[in-house]
């Protein structure tokens, strides 16, 4: 069943062009964590609500025609959010506004008199749902997709990779394109004096090459290593100068 849901929510995100851990996050919150397609949970003036997103039952009968499978409510999970305005790259907040308050871009809206959790869609969002993340992330394992926070989100980031600069390290700074700071990174074979001397050389010449940046450091020897890297600046410097001169 577990894989059911996880293609449902694959299979709805790809669709609706939004990242598949923010919608798995907004189910995994409405279903209490349990992925459960049939979860129950409060009785409104919508009637009992169940299922992934907890439809009431005039939407479960318009979305889902009363089918409560996860290849149904894939499908209806589509069709629902488009009509409630989610667009493609629409981050957590919009999703969960659609399926909270029936429309995007209500983040101060609450369900608190109908049997919803206390707080505004947003504080939900920002405040409720990290764990909620881990559990999407636990399910969808390595198939989802993400391209960071949408300015919604300021919780789970993607793992860290090998492309990514790591902390401690030299030029943590984004913006440097990888194969640059591989370059600054590299030995070579010159004494730690002449790289520091050639640094200042260089880097008065030009003098709007940017500084490589140091990134958080940990213990002491994170720390020399960090220290022992950034004299490589060098290279980075005449990197960038040999660019602007070409």
């Amino acid at each position: 069943m577990r894989e059911d849901i996880k293609k449902a929510i694959l299979d709805a995100a790809a669709q609706l062009g939004v990242s598949p851990l923010d919608l798995g996050t907004a189910v995994s919150y409405e279903t209490a964590g349990t992925f459960d397609p049939l979860k129950k949970g409060p009785t409104t003036q919508w009637g009992q609500h169940q299922g992934l997103i907890q439809w009431g039952q005039p939407q479960a009968q318009k979305y889902l025609g009363g089918d409560f499978s996860p290849e149904s409510q894939a499908k209806g999970m589509v069709g629902y959010l488009r009509d409630t305005g989610v667009k493609p790259g629409m981050g957590l907040l919009d999703i969960y506004s659609a399926i909270n308050a029936g429309g995007v871009g209500k983040y101060n809206a609450s369900d608190a008199n109908n049997g919803g959790a206390p707080g505004t869609v947003r504080d939900k969002v920002e405040q409720q749902m990290a764990g909620h993340r881990k559990n999407a992330m636990g399910l969808l394992g390595s198939d989802f997709v993400t391209d960071g926070p949408k300015g919604q989100e300021s919780f789970g980031l993607a793992p860290a990779t090998a492309s990514q600069p790591q902390p401690g390290g030299m030029l943590s700074d984004p913006s440097i394109p990888m194969e640059v700071a591989e370059y600054a990174a590299s030995p070579e074979p010159q004494s730690f004096g002449d790289r520091l001397q050639g640094a200042f050389k260089i880097l008065a010449g030009t003098p709007n090459a940017p500084m490589p940046r140091m990134g958080p450091m940990g213990d002491a020897r994170q720390t020399g290593d960090a220290l022992l890297k950034q004299v490589n600046a060098p290279k980075f410097a005449q990197h960038l100068y040999q660019k602007r001169m070409g």
